[in-house]
């Protein structure tokens, strides 16, 4: 563990260092741009000042082209949503709730549910038997 006094010596060493920069600072501040002691100072000031402008003009370009993007699927998203066939889509929802309504007989829920039945038969017809033919008389 560092002695307090060591400790010490670092804060004053650094306080020394920040109080040097501040003076530097404020004397190139004051002075020319071309002053050759302040040179480096103005020429770091520069080269921050253009890297700060360069992520500034980068994040709103950046912001742009996603809002463009996100304006561009909400587009799209308004068109599909147009496009929609309510219709065709009423047509092919299901109903069959409506054959157990109280209105109706059961005679005519029971015609129904045949009708239905059959429609399914022949759209979907049962597989036939997968027997080999050599294997009947074994």
């Amino acid at each position: 563990m560092p002695s307090g006094e060591t400790v010490l010596d670092f804060a004053r060493g650094l306080f020394e260092v920040i109080q040097q920069w501040t003076t530097y600072v404020w004397y190139c501040i004051g002075q020319l741009m071309q002053t050759p002691v302040c040179k480096p100072f103005w020429t770091g000031v520069t080269i921050a000042l253009l890297a700060l402008g360069a992520l500034i003009v980068s994040v709103v370009a950046w912001k742009i082209v996603s809002y463009r993007m996100m304006l561009a699927a909400a587009l799209k998203a308004e068109r599909e949503r147009a496009r929609i066939d309510h219709e065709a889509i009423s047509a092919r929802s299901w109903d069959g709730d409506k054959a157990y309504r109280s209105e109706l007989g059961g005679e005519e829920i029971e015609r129904r549910v045949r009708e239905a039945v059959d429609q399914r038969r022949t759209a979907h017809p049962p597989f036939p038997k997968l027997v080999p033919p050599d294997s009947h008389g074994q």
